[in-house]
């Protein structure tokens, strides 16, 4: 709104009071242009509301998408007989179509055939006496642009309405994608006689968006937050209304997904909002994409770490050596507000909010349980210093040495958290924050892996569990825990570091497989379907579930082949069949990973002993089936095996 409390449009809206408030006919039309989606209808409409309350009738029509003079008729038919075509009215299609032509009848050759399709720039049209009350009747033509008529045809079409029907006519329209048709600007000099560009009024839209949503908590929040989405907006230099609509539709559903103690943090809420609204835009301009996210968030901290004093990251995106920056350094360098440091709840939900349209409310619990929002007594002392970039000097170092101690003696059992606070070491050490050096630090995580699995085996073995692979939980590719992720991540100290992680959690694995192994033969046995989910990959399972998971693991080859098959005869025939379902799932393409192939021969084994037993089986039901089991499903799963073995 300006001084006067007018809208950035208000020039417009009086210039159509004039016009339409004419009473004798203009006689010529009134284009409203603009880019796409920078609220051109959103304000067209608005002014029909306004034209109704004054009682002035107005007929509104959408050109999107129509390919025929008829489908336009229909859209007038509809306004000017709301209840014949409604949906509750029996009416026949012919009955139907008799009333239509009666209302708007278009009949360019007088045979009394409708003709709209045609290529004509002037059609004869008889119309109502409704239609001619020139004092009283708008008609108004939008997204001209998008129609598929041709233009040199419906905007003769309009030009009858204005010319010959006296009538008053506004035209909406995107010009920029009209102007190199060569038949435009010389229709246009004859048609229209009058062209306002739209300025996008973003903080009247912002207050109508936010009116229509049902939530009062949340209209409340974002009416005190306008300031932000228009400083965001403005940062994003986005002329587009649309996706606005969207961002605060968004952040309806995110917010109505929150856990109540969330919804009263105004700062959590806030920066949940500014991550929306950036990575809104930058997705929906084709600047990024959902899976750039992380990638934003790294070169954040990358840019942080080099000017890590001041913060300013706008000053740290500078034009080395005459380069160009990336189109990530743009989008941090467009938004002075942008901060991923530590962004709410971590850069793996928006990835999937944004990619699959997945409101992850387990990782928002769990976001919140580490989130600096709610950090209390019972928070971890390592968990307060990872959100360090928050703390005053002398918190950090009353932080840093208590998480020092309990490093000292040995109080952290969970390999996560201890890799949790060797990545702050390591990071601490390398900003010049921290007195030892990261080789030192390094040895010292080291000796405490080999404290861990000396005299606290069976915590190391839980924490191997929780990926059973060999490539663990310590390993790159998982970069979080407790929705934080790990710092110094970049520094080959931190690197090595995993890799030791990874050496041990192996050989724990390796350790513990035989006894698992037959763990997993039990719950064959007692829970076919768990059984499934165990040894598949997730890709391919039906519901979540918190079992270990032998995906990437070749852990049957721990079990004797005629153990197996003991096992599954001692089973009912419906249970055989699925646990036959289960292993042809294991190794399906794409899904399997290379490891798996080291159960080739004990697949093979296992077929050979089934093949055996049908044969001893023959002629009897219970034979039939199970050489149909081999054949519609391991013959094919070891031939794909072998194929892959030999492309290796």
């Amino acid at each position: 709104m300006n001084q006067n409390n007018q809208s950035i449009n208000s020039h417009i809206e009086a210039y159509l009071d004039y016009y339409c408030g004419l009473s004798h006919p203009p006689e010529f039309a009134v284009l409203l242009k603009g880019q796409w989606g920078a609220g051109k209808t959103w304000f067209i409409k608005k002014y029909c509301e306004k034209l109704k309350k004054s009682n002035q009738k107005c007929l509104y029509v959408s050109l999107y998408g129509m390919t025929s003079f008829y489908e336009i008729e229909y859209a007038f038919f509809q306004q000017l007989h709301p209840v014949l075509s409604s949906k509750g009215m029996a009416i026949t299609g012919k009955i139907f179509k008799g009333l239509l032509k009666g209302t708007l009848k278009i009949d360019l050759d007088s045979d009394g055939n409708n003709d709209g399709t045609l290529n004509v720039q002037i059609p004869e049209i008889n119309l109502p006496e409704y239609l001619k009350n020139t004092d009283k009747s708008i008609l108004i033509f939008d997204d001209l642009e998008r129609c598929h008529i041709d233009l040199s045809s419906i905007l003769g079409y309009i030009n009858y309405f204005v010319e010959h029907q006296g009538l008053k006519v506004v035209i909406v329209a995107n010009e920029d994608e009209l102007i190199n048709d060569t038949n435009y600007k010389a229709i246009k000099e004859k048609l229209i006689g009058k062209t306002f560009c739209m300025s996008l009024d973003l903080e009247d839209a912002l207050k109508n968006f936010i009116k229509v949503l049902k939530d009062s908590a949340i209209s409340d929040f974002l009416a005190a937050n306008t300031e932000l989405i228009q400083d965001l907006y403005n940062s994003a230099e986005s002329q587009n209304l649309r996706i606005l609509r969207q961002i605060l539709l968004d952040f309806e559903r995110i917010f109505n997904k929150l856990p109540d103690k969330a919804k009263n943090k105004p700062e959590l809420l806030q920066d949940v909002l500014k991550l929306l609204i950036i990575f809104s835009i930058e997705i929906k301009r084709g600047k990024i994409t959902p899976k750039d996210l992380i990638k934003l968030s790294e070169e954040f901290v990358s840019i942080l770490t080099k000017n890590i004093t001041s913060h300013k990251v706008l000053d740290s995106v500078t034009k080395d050596n005459n380069e160009q920056p990336t189109s990530l350094q743009t989008i941090l360098r467009n938004y002075p507000r942008l901060n991923l440091h530590d962004p709410f709840p971590n850069q793996l939900w928006w990835t999937k909010f944004f990619d699959q349209g997945i409101i992850d409310t387990q990782e928002l619990e769990n976001s919140l349980s580490t989130s600096k929002y709610f950090e209390d007594e019972n928070t971890p002392n390592w968990v307060k210093l990872w959100h360090f970039d928050d703390l005053t000097d002398d918190e950090f170092d009353t932080l840093l040495k208590k998480v020092e101690s309990e490093y000292s003696e040995r109080k952290v059992l969970k390999i996560e958290e201890l890799k949790h606070m060797t990545g702050l070491f390591l990071k601490f050490s390398h900003l010049g924050l921290y007195k030892k050096t990261k080789e030192e630090i390094l040895e010292n995580s080291k000796s405490y892996i080999d404290h861990l699995k000396s005299n606290s085996p069976n915590e190391f073995i839980n924490n191997s569990k929780l990926s059973f692979a060999y490539k663990s939980i310590s390993s790159i590719g998982f970069r979080t825990y407790r929705s934080l992720g790990f710092k110094g991540e970049d520094l080959a100290e931190f690197q090595e570091f995993c890799s030791y992680i990874d050496k041990n959690t192996e050989s724990t694995t390796v350790e513990m497989m035989p006894s698992a192994a037959q763990d997993l033969l039990a719950t064959m046995q007692s829970d076919v379907f768990k059984f499934r989910e165990m040894i598949c990959s997730r890709k391919l399972q039906d519901r979540n579930v918190s079992e270990p998971i032998y995906s990437e693991i070749p852990i049957l080859k721990q079990i004797k082949p005629a153990q197996f098959v003991d096992k599954l005869f001692c089973m009912n025939e419906k249970d055989k069949k699925y646990v036959i379902w289960a292993l042809s799932d294991r190794y399906q393409l794409p899904f399997i990973n290379e490891k798996l192939i080291e159960e080739l021969e004990w697949l093979k084994s296992v077929r050979s002993l089934l093949h055996q037993e049908a044969i001893n089986r023959k002629g009897k039901l219970s034979g039939y089936r199970l050489r149909a089991l081999i054949e519609q499903n391991l013959n094919e799963t070891i031939k794909n095996l072998e194929s892959q073995k030999a492309q290796l």
